[in-house]
């Protein structure tokens, strides 16, 4: 990885992070692309500058409402709104799933920055003072930092389907259930089971502290209430896990966010 391309927009992730006032409620009207179209506008003081976008969100740049995850060519907002939590959330890495070859989902990963810290705040909240990838996401699973991962499907599958895959992702952690493990999966499947999840389906799962997970399910791009809330820690970290951890199922947002957190623990 070619650090000096991404030091520089770490440098300006404060301000990349800090949405303008009423900007995070979600937009349905696509804005027009720049010409470079991998830019993203940020204030600074003195003026405005332009800034590459791809290695804070892991994409090409749509105006400044609309991040690209290059693959599928999903946009997903770069700031949103989920339901369960009232502060915004900004984009910090995107990312494709395909099984057997076949795109099944483009995804995105979100982190609450309204408190608009500074690189060494940044690294006391979250614990991290170095980076090694592992170590961070999991700093960054336990930290009071609510995170948000955002799913658009690319291709229609049913309910059954879709949770079955992250029961398989979990077992990977979890073995031998217990009796509130049990009761979390249960809820966990039956959020999702009897849905036809069709083509551009959203689906929000939100980690507000380790044991509070909320689940979210649209049939558009707009998440509109809470489906279920997860209450084992260990449950959440197993999913969590299964998209930020060695085994990902989702290499590319992995990398795609562990880029930008590298280049910000570097920052000065």
């Amino acid at each position: 990885m070619n650090l000096a391309s991404v030091v520089p927009c770490a440098q300006a992730f404060l301000a990349l992070m800090t949405p303008a006032a009423g900007s995070h409620r979600r937009v349905h009207t696509h804005a027009a692309a720049s010409k470079s179209g991998l830019a993203c506008r940020v204030a600074r003081s003195g003026g405005t500058r332009w800034l590459p976008v791809s290695c804070a969100a892991g994409g090409g740049a749509v105006g400044d409402t609309f991040v690209t995850e290059d693959t599928t060519n999903v946009m997903f907002p770069r700031e949103v709104t989920v339901p369960g939590y009232t502060h915004p959330l900004v984009a910090v890495g995107t990312g494709y799933r395909e099984k057997f070859f076949v795109k099944v989902y483009a995804a995105a990963f979100y982190v609450d920055y309204s408190l608009r810290l500074d690189t060494e705040q940044w690294k006391a909240k979250t614990g991290i003072e170095s980076f090694d990838s592992s170590s961070v996401f999991d700093s960054i699973f336990k930290a009071p930092v609510v995170k948000s991962l955002s799913i658009i499907l690319v291709r229609a599958v049913d309910g059954k389907t879709f949770v079955n895959a992250l029961n398989d992702v979990i077992a990977r952690q979890i073995k031998n259930p217990n009796a509130e493990e049990e009761s979390s999966l249960s809820t966990l499947q039956n959020t999702f089971l009897g849905r036809n999840l069709k083509q551009g389906t959203s689906i929000y799962l939100t980690w507000l502290e380790p044991k509070r997970m909320l689940i979210s399910i649209s049939e558009d791009e707009d998440p509109r209430q809470v489906d279920a809330e997860i209450k084992s820690a260990t449950v959440n970290y197993a999913l969590y896990d299964g998209f930020f951890g060695k085994s990902t199922v989702c290499p590319s947002l992995r990398s795609s966010t562990a880029q930008l957190l590298d280049a910000l623990l570097l920052a000065k």
